[in-house]
């Protein structure tokens, strides 16, 4: 059973360790049983990404060219959406100087995919949120807690009505003071990457894990759903819940491992785009959905959200989301699970 901490922000700082259960690894001999695990980690974009597959009969080259052509995508979007490497299409429009830039297809896509969430959260997703966070950086730096009037002026360039899309395969940002940061959406866009990858070449059952955004594809290798253990945002030895997952992906975000420091106060990472602070009162926010873009986007926002207006949300989607929000208060909140189309995912207490 793998263990789910809260996601980790891509190109984060050094020192974020992934913890999930102990998984076989290297190469099997000739001969071995199909339901061996197959598993393969690299270090990208300051975190562990770990792609387990269940070998089903492939030899061992079909394996090795999956791995290939999976990791190959994942380094591909890792310096294309990343703000903090200059030759990436992010940093590429963060410098346009308000000129459109021609950005890769994979970039294009999840922009205007962002923008489409961003405008279904209500802002609660937003990329263009990157000048608050390097506002918030820049006073937790200095020990300040910013002036209202600060946060406010902070709040000028934020909104992904500030991000033009064009036909042509090119983006225009529409003011200067908007930056974006696709760190809250490109590793759930890898992960579902890497899925499709893997069943292009006949690989069904496989296990995917960037740095907390997990899609689990087909069965494990004893025939039965992935088992994701999610932890207890303020007891690191004990499991909130666990859940059984079949094509389906799972996100933790959180206020507990990764924070703002100012005047010995803490203060989560997830800053709500709307307000220019940083959200308040939902420890951690797990949520359940058919593809890793869309946990990995909707766990961020159900934290800015808070716990009803995020529980509400997801019950308005369809039968395939479900969440869990962990409060400050101690409660937690579970979607309901009534429909049938939860054959392919459960919860297990």
């Amino acid at each position: 059973m793998a263990t789910i901490m809260p996601k980790r922000r891509w190109w984060a700082r050094a020192g974020l360790v992934l913890l999930i259960s102990a998984a076989l690894f290297g190469c099997f001999p000739p001969g071995v049983s199909r339901f061996e695990k197959y598993s393969e980690v690299r270090q990208l974009m300051g975190t562990m990404v770990q792609l387990d597959v269940c070998r089903d009969g492939l030899a061992q080259q079909k394996i090795d060219e999956a791995y290939r052509d999976v990791w190959a995508s994942l380094e591909q979007v890792s310096w294309r959406m990343n703000v903090f490497d200059d030759r990436s299409d992010a940093a590429k429009i963060n410098n346009s100087n308000l000129q459109p830039v021609f950005v890769g297809a994979d970039t294009y896509h999840v922009i205007k995919k962002a923008i489409q969430f961003s405008q279904a959260t209500g802002g609660a997703f937003d990329v263009t949120v990157w000048p608050l966070i390097e506002f918030w950086r820049q006073n937790e730096a200095r020990n300040i807690f910013p002036s209202p009037e600060a946060v406010h002026a902070a709040l000028a360039g934020i909104g992904s009505q500030n991000i033009r899309m064009l036909d042509d395969g090119r983006i225009q940002l529409l003011r200067n003071d908007t930056k974006i940061d696709l760190g809250g959406i490109a590793a759930g866009y890898a992960a579902d990457e890497a899925a499709r990858i893997f069943r292009g070449h006949g690989i069904l059952n496989f296990f995917i894990d960037a740095g907390g955004d997990i899609y689990a594809g087909g069965l494990n290798c004893s025939g039965q759903p992935w088992r994701v253990g999610i932890r207890d945002p303020r007891d690191a030895s004990k499991l909130i819940d666990v859940v059984a997952l079949t094509d389906f992906a799972v996100t933790t975000s959180g206020d507990y491992e990764k924070y703002y420091t100012i005047r010995g106060q803490t203060w989560s990472h997830i800053i709500n785009p709307v307000t220019g602070y940083p959200q308040r009162g939902v420890v951690s926010a797990t949520v359940i959905a058919p593809t890793t873009m869309e946990a990995d986007v909707l766990a961020t926002a159900l934290c800015v959200m808070g716990e009803r207006a995020g529980t509400a949300h997801i019950d308005r989607l369809d039968g395939r989301y479900a969440s869990i929000i962990f409060s400050a208060g101690k409660r937690q909140t579970i979607t309901k699970l009534e429909s049938q189309e939860y054959k392919n995912f459960r919860y297990k207490k």
